[in-house]
C-alpha cells in the first residue's frame, strides 16, 4: 500500500458518515421521485448504507484489491435489491460516490481510486447470482424445517440423536447440516422471504441444536491448549463461533468462548487471563476488516492469532494484517490452531 493510499483509505474512513451523506444527497438528486420511492426514512437508511460501502472501499484501498469492494457492492445489491429497491439504482449510489470523492478529497486523483469503483461498477454489471437455497430432501433442510416452524426439541433431538445413531458424524452435523441452514435463514431474510424475528427464531433455535449436541460427544482427552474464540467489534454473527468452539472442544482443547462483537482492546488481556495457548478471531464482512486490522497492528502479545471469515482473502492476505494463521472453514481451522502450538 502505497502511502497515498494510506492517507487516503484513513481520510475516507474518518469522514465517512459525511461523505456518505453528500453521496446520498447526489443519488437522490439523479434518481427520480426518490423521496417517494425510498420512504420517509430512505435518506437516513440510504445514508449508513453508503458508510459502510464506504468503509469498504477504505479496506479494499489498505488491501490493495479492488475485488474487496466489488464483492461488498455485490453483496450489498443482493440485500437492497431484496427491498424492492432496483438493481439500477445501486450503479448510481455507486457513481454517486465516486463524484463526491473526487469533489471532496483532495489527492484522490493520485491515489488511482477510479480502478476500484471501475472493478465494482463491472462486477455490479453481471447478473446477479441466483440462490436456489437448500436442495430438496437434504438433511440441512430436514433440521432448517424444524427450526422454522419453532419445534426447538425437535431441531434440537434432530442432531442428537443422529450423532448418537451414527447416522452423520459431528463434522458433518455442524459443517454439512447445521451451518448450511443458518446460511438460509441469512439467505431467505436477505431477499425477503422472512422477517427479523423469525430469522432470530431459527437462528436462535440451531444455535440451541448445536449446544445440545454436547450431549451425544464421549469424553474427550484435554491436549493440554486453550484457546480464546471471539468476533472482532461490529461482528454480531455467532452461530459459527460456536459451532468452532464445539469441534476445537471435541479436539481436546479448553475454550474460552468470548463470542460476538468482542472489543479489541480486551482481546489480548482477556486470553491472557483465561491462560490461551492460542487466539481465535473473525471477522465475516469487509466492513468490519479494519477493526480485525487494527486489532492485529496494535496488540504486543506474544500469543499467535488464528483468523478467519469472509473479511479476508487468503493465507497471505491474513498474515499481511500480522495474523499467525489463517482458516480457511472450521474443519481447516481446528487443524491451523493444533499447528500454531505444535501439535501433532
Amino acid at each position: 500500500m502505497t502511502r497515498a493510499a494510506e492517507f487516503t483509505a484513513e481520510l475516507i474512513r474518518t469522514t465517512s458518515r459525511g461523505l456518505a451523506g453528500l453521496s446520498t444527497a447526489r443519488l437522490f438528486e439523479k434518481v427520480e421521485a426518490s423521496d417517494t420511492r425510498y420512504g420517509e426514512s430512505g435518506f437516513d437508511s440510504w445514508r449508513k448504507a453508503l458508510s459502510a460501502r464506504l468503509e469498504a472501499l477504505a479496506s479494499a484501498l489498505e488491501a490493495d484489491d479492488p475485488k474487496l469492494f466489488a464483492d461488498d457492492m455485490v453483496w450489498f445489491r443482493a440485500v437492497i435489491t431484496s427491498r424492492d429497491v432496483e438493481a439500477g439504482d445501486v450503479l448510481v449510489a455507486l457513481e454517486s460516490m465516486r463524484e463526491t470523492l473526487t469533489a471532496q478529497l483532495p489527492g484522490t486523483n493520485d491515489t488511482s481510486i477510479d480502478r476500484f469503483f471501475d472493478a465494482a461498477a463491472k462486477a455490479l454489471e453481471e447478473p446477479a447470482a441466483q440462490s436456489t437455497g437448500l436442495q430438496q430432501g437434504s438433511r440441512a433442510l430436514e433440521l432448517f424445517d424444524l427450526a422454522l416452524v419453532g419445534d426447538l426439541a425437535s431441531a434440537r433431538n434432530y442432531l442428537l440423536e443422529g450423532v448418537r445413531a451414527g447416522t452423520f458424524s459431528l463434522n458433518e452435523a455442524v459443517v454439512d447440516i447445521l451451518l448450511p441452514a443458518a446460511r438460509e435463514a441469512g439467505r431467505r431474510w436477505h431477499v425477503g422471504e422472512m422477517g427479523v424475528a423469525a430469522e432470530h427464531v431459527i437462528t436462535a433455535t440451531l444455535r440451541s441444536a448445536l449446544h445440545g449436541l454436547t450431549a451425544a460427544l464421549p469424553a474427550t482427552t484435554r491436549n493440554g491448549k486453550a484457546v480464546l474464540v471471539a468476533a472482532v467489534p461490529g461482528d454480531a454473527h455467532d452461530t459459527g463461533l460456536v459451532a468452532f468452539a464445539l469441534l476445537l472442544e471435541q479436539d481436546g482443547w479448553r475454550v474460552a468462548l468470548a463470542g460476538a462483537d468482542t472489543p479489541a482492546d480486551e482481546i489480548d488481556a482477556t486470553a491472557a487471563a483465561y491462560e490461551c495457548d492460542v487466539i481465535a478471531v473473525s471477522a465475516t464482512l469487509v466492513a468490519q476488516r479494519y477493526a480485525l486490522t487494527s486489532y492485529l497492528g496494535s496488540r504486543d502479545s506474544t500469543i499467535p492469532v488464528l483468523v478467519g471469515g469472509a473479511a479476508l482473502r487468503s493465507e497471505e492476505d491474513a498474515k499481511k494484517l500480522g495474523a499467525d494463521g489463517f482458516a480457511t472453514d472450521l474443519i481447516n481451522g481446528v487443524q491451523s490452531a493444533r499447528m500454531l502450538v505444535g501439535l501433532s
